[in-house]
C-alpha cells in the first residue's frame, strides 16, 4: 500500500469516527435540552404571587429612601411557623442600619423582604423609593 493511500484511509477513518462521536453527543444533549426547555416554559408560565395594589399610597418626598417595618411577620410559603415575628425598625437615608445575629436568625430573609422578593405575611412595611 502506498503512503498516499494509507493517509487517505486514516483521514476517512478519523472523519467517520468523529461523526459517530458527534452523533453520540447529540443523543446525550438532546434530552438535557428538552428538560431545560420544559423548565424554562414553567418559569415563563408562572403567575406572580406578589400583586401590587390598584391604588398605591403616595408618600411625602421628605421620606424618600426610608424603609420602615412595623410589627412585621414573615412565613415562607411551605413553612408551618413564622421565620420573622414582631419585627420593627426604620432605616433612614444617610444613616447606617445593621442587622446582627447568628446563623439562621433571619438576616437574609429580612433583606429579601425589602425588594419584595416575598411579601410579608403580617404587619406593615413600606419604603418610599430609592434616593
Amino acid at each position: 500500500m502506498q503512503v498516499g493511500n494509507m493517509m487517505a484511509f486514516m483521514q476517512y477513518a478519523v472523519q467517520i469516527i468523529m461523526s459517530f462521536l458527534f452523533l453520540s453527543i447529540i443523543f446525550v444533549m438532546l434530552p438535557r435540552a428538552s428538560v431545560s426547555a420544559v423548565r424554562i416554559s414553567e418559569v415563563l408560565e408562572t403567575e406572580p404571587v406578589i400583586i401590587d395594589p390598584e391604588k398605591p399610597q403616595k408618600f411625602s418626598s421628605s421620606l424618600k429612601g426610608t424603609v420602615e417595618f412595623r410589627d412585621v411577620a414573615f412565613r415562607y410559603p411551605s413553612a408551618e411557623d413564622d421565620v420573622l415575628k414582631h419585627l420593627t425598625f426604620t432605616a433612614r437615608p444617610g444613616q447606617t442600619t445593621a442587622f446582627i445575629g447568628s446563623t439562621g436568625s433571619g438576616k437574609t430573609t429580612l433583606i429579601i423582604l425589602i425588594p419584595r422578593f416575598y411579601d410579608v405575611t403580617g404587619g406593615k412595611c413600606w419604603w418610599t423609593g430609592w434616593m
